[in-house]
């Protein structure tokens, strides 16, 4: 049975790993990621040109996209491009848009155009290498990221922009290495990157979690101390040094480096929450629940706090507890994947009508919401299921369940769902076989208390 990472988001949002190793396919920087609000001359033009003479006619191109004047914007933008040749292409502005209002077919359709009609101009090999990446096409990004690299050092059009292409090959390239693991290469562009670009936090931490691999843990550290110095924001550089380490399964080191982080910074809420999350992971309830509590008297208003001390209390089964601090964080933020869907998984447990009740309506609006190609429909779709069992629907339950196991996108909650179904038909060799596997791999997820009752009870069961 194949089954997706357990720390899904119905129980850790966040987690250290998604604070200090944000995914190489946002890290490369796609050029047309803003949303729709963002987008402004500066967004298309900003690494091409220093001066502002063309601001108020890409300002009307985009308004004309705005409007759907598709042809005007591009008229436009085309005419931008004919009066200044150290802009970019007009297809690569457009690209720009559509990516913007999350439209890759026409984006991409501008690219390729753009390659024919700008044969030496390496922008859209960049961008059709970063979307290769993002959709985990690391042998196409690598052939993309490669051309883009010879165009590259062919280009004399524009010096700024050139510089901004050889940012954006070195990142692109050290992707590709990273994905691969080839850690020498990977430090190489990395290094190159810094090179040009100095002041760049992302590739700074990217290089720590190289040099890391290269068995370098000190000079790794050193790169996220400098991450943090260039960006605030960026992870505690013990907090990343901890998920590098739990990552090796050297879970005493990363504790160690956790606490150091907690001693560091005593009073930032992102720290106590990570550490507090990396507590609940190693099924350290007390202590989680203590730092968690620490995060929270800091900043009441947390919504990551709360839904972290709601998951506290879920595993420790204070469902009263639970309920109580999903419930505040869905009022604050009722668009909030984590806290809804965790909030319908806890009132359902309750023996009140109407709570039971609100679950479902909650699980199936997530449900309605969260549909294909959207990264919680495997959970909303476990969450339904659950509520489905509880409420008596086992068929319901059953059919859902069937359809995630077929496509091999079962959660660990999920697999200990099918696993209380079979037990439930009498398929008792199958659920403990599944909940078996599931124990033995995950140190923590949701229902592994559940899991463990269940699975000692169908042992005792056949010493009968």
């Amino acid at each position: 049975m194949a089954m997706h990472d357990s720390r899904n988001a119905n129980l850790f949002i966040g987690m250290v790993r998604a604070a200090c190793l944000a995914t190489l396919a946002s890290i490369i920087a796609l050029a047309g990621t803003v949303s729709h609000a963002q987008v402004t001359a500066q967004t298309l033009i900003g690494k091409a040109v220093s001066d502002d003479t063309q601001t108020q006619e890409v300002t009307g191109a985009i308004n004309r996209f705005r409007d759907r004047d598709i042809d005007g914007c591009r008229a436009i933008l085309e005419r931008v491009k004919s009066n200044n040749v150290k802009m970019p292409p007009a297809g690569v502005m457009m690209a720009m848009l559509w990516l913007s209002v999350n439209q890759l077919a026409p984006a991409r359709s501008e690219l390729e155009e753009t390659v024919i009609k700008f044969p030496k101009d390496p922008e859209p090999y960049l961008m059709m290498g970063d979307l290769a990446f993002q959709d985990r096409r690391v042998t196409d990004a690598d052939m993309l990221f490669q051309r883009a690299t010879q165009l590259t050092a062919e280009y004399t059009e524009n010096a700024k922009r050139k510089r901004d292409f050889e940012i954006r090959c070195h990142a692109g390239n050290a992707a590709v290495a990273e994905a691969r693991k080839q850690w020498e290469a990977a430090q190489g562009h990395l290094k190159s990157w810094i090179d040009l670009d100095p002041d760049n936090a992302s590739a700074h931490q990217r290089m720590g979690i190289v040099l890391f691999q290269l068995s370098k843990p000190q000079e790794a550290l050193e790169q996220f101390r400098e991450a943090k110095k260039l960006d605030q924001k960026a992870v505690q550089p013990e907090l990343a040094m901890a998920r590098l380490y739990d990552d090796a399964k050297k879970r005493d080191t990363a504790k160690k480096l956790i606490e150091a982080a907690i001693k560091e910074a005593p009073k930032d809420p992102a720290v106590l929450l990570a550490a507090a999350q990396w507590y609940l992971g190693q099924n350290d309830l007390e202590r989680s629940k203590t730092i968690a509590e620490q995060a929270l008297a800091i900043d009441a208003k947390s919504l990551e706090g709360k839904v972290v001390r709601g998951a506290i209390a879920r595993v420790a089964r204070d469902y009263k507890a639970a309920e109580k601090f999903f419930n505040e964080a869905h009022v604050q933020s009722p668009g909030n994947f984590p806290a809804s869907n965790s909030l319908a998984l806890v009132l359902i447990e309750s023996d009140d009508k109407d709570s039971r009740q609100r679950a479902l309506e909650m699980a199936e609006a997530n449900v309605a919401m969260h549909r294909e190609n959207s990264p919680q429909q495997v959970n909303a779709l476990t969450t339904l299921a659950w509520v489905y069992y509880k409420l008596g629907r086992r068929e319901d339950a059953e059919k859902i369940l069937a359809q995630i196991t077929q496509n091999n996108a079962l959660t660990t909650d999920g697999a200990y769902y099918v696993a209380k179904l079979l037990s439930d038909r009498g398929e008792k060799d199958r659920a403990r076989k599944i909940l078996d596997e599931v124990l033995a791999n995950e140190p923590m997820f949701a229902t592994r208390p559940d899991a463990v009752d269940l699975l000692a009870k169908l042992k005792k069961e056949d010493e009968k």
